[in-house]
């Protein structure tokens, strides 16, 4: 099944909204953000965060089904970051597609490296995340600070080795 993949841009602010709390509904565990702490941003809020960092969400005909961003740190390398398909759409490749159009995104860029934080017991994700290319760093945090039993794995896939390894 193919699914259409597009970037986010400012006037997709509640389309985004809707996607992004769709996963902290599914997924509570999974992200460092709540609910509760993100149903209540406003419009100016969504569109700072389209903005300041890059999203992409997968379409199943008219409707959104996945969610995927980056953005660049200080140091130059990028991170994948709010990684979510939807229930109906888990195991059909949009998950792929996702990471793709991120991976050609930030390669674009010149991005040498992709990380990303995986949480524990989101087996699923993690191997998924292997599956595609990613290596853990052996780097581990509290998910939240507020929830410090919860923990992330740091993971990262090298662009700058893909790129020697097909030229």
């Amino acid at each position: 099944m193919g699914y259409e993949v597009r970037r986010v841009r400012p006037d997709d602010w509640a389309t985004l909204r809707e996607v992004r709390l769709a996963a902290l509904a599914d997924a509570p565990y999974a992200f460092a953000s709540t609910l509760e702490n993100e149903s209540g941003q406003d419009e100016q809020r969504w569109r700072e965060r389209i903005g300041r960092d890059t999203y992409f969400l997968g379409w199943d005909g008219g409707r959104p089904a996945g969610l995927a961003g980056t953005f660049r740190q200080q140091d130059g390398d990028w991170h994948l970051i709010s990684m979510w398909v939807s229930p109906q759409a888990r195991g059909t490749g949009l998950a792929d597609e996702l990471v793709d159009v991120v991976v050609r995104h930030v390669r674009g860029q010149g991005a040498a490296n992709l990380l990303l934080w995986v949480a524990d017991g989101n087996d699923r994700a993690r191997d998924f995340y292997l599956r595609v290319g990613f290596r853990s760093t052996g780097r581990r945090q509290p998910i939240r600070p507020q929830a410090p039993e919860l923990g992330e794995e740091q993971m990262s896939r090298s662009l700058a080795a893909e790129r020697q390894s097909t030229s």
